[in-house]
């Protein structure tokens, strides 16, 4: 299983033609992370369906709930950053925190339902591959 899921990697990060920098779809980026978190966790295939089932419902509750937030008031901020007054100022950073906050919720209870079916310990190897994956990323943008 983990020779395919190395295959597997190997081929989305292989660029179809050499020397061209593309940029990596979301979706492909979100293939990779898969493959990445399953095989660093050590799931078996019944396992695999069950843990990506919970762990995508709250990650697109994430993404929408909270990241989309956080982005449109960066938006904001960038339109206004000069002429934006203190208040206003203190009113975003009151909104990021929030948003922030309820993303972390929103991981805590993402992490309770993983509990219920999964150990304590898979569940640490999750977070610290997800660490990992994040990383290994930022490397390879650096080096690019």
């Amino acid at each position: 299983m983990m020779n395919k899921l190395l295959i597997i990697v190997m081929l989305l990060i292989s660029n179809n033609s050499s020397g061209q920098k593309s940029k990596m779809s979301f979706e492909r980026f979100k293939a990779i992370k898969m493959s990445y978190i399953t095989e660093k966790i050590g799931l078996t295939e019944k396992e695999e369906s069950l843990f990506w089932e919970i762990y995508e419902r709250y990650e697109r509750k994430i993404f929408t709930d909270s990241r989309k937030e956080i982005k449109k008031i960066r938006r904001y901020y960038m339109t206004c950053k000069d002429s934006m007054s203190n208040d206003t100022a203190l009113e975003m950073i009151k909104k990021i925190n929030a948003s922030e906050q309820y993303a972390l919720q929103l991981k805590e209870e993402r992490d309770k339902s993983l509990l219920e079916i999964f150990s304590a310990i898979k569940i640490l190897k999750m977070h610290h591959a997800e660490y990992r994956f994040n990383r290994e990323m930022v490397y390879k943008m650096k080096k690019k």
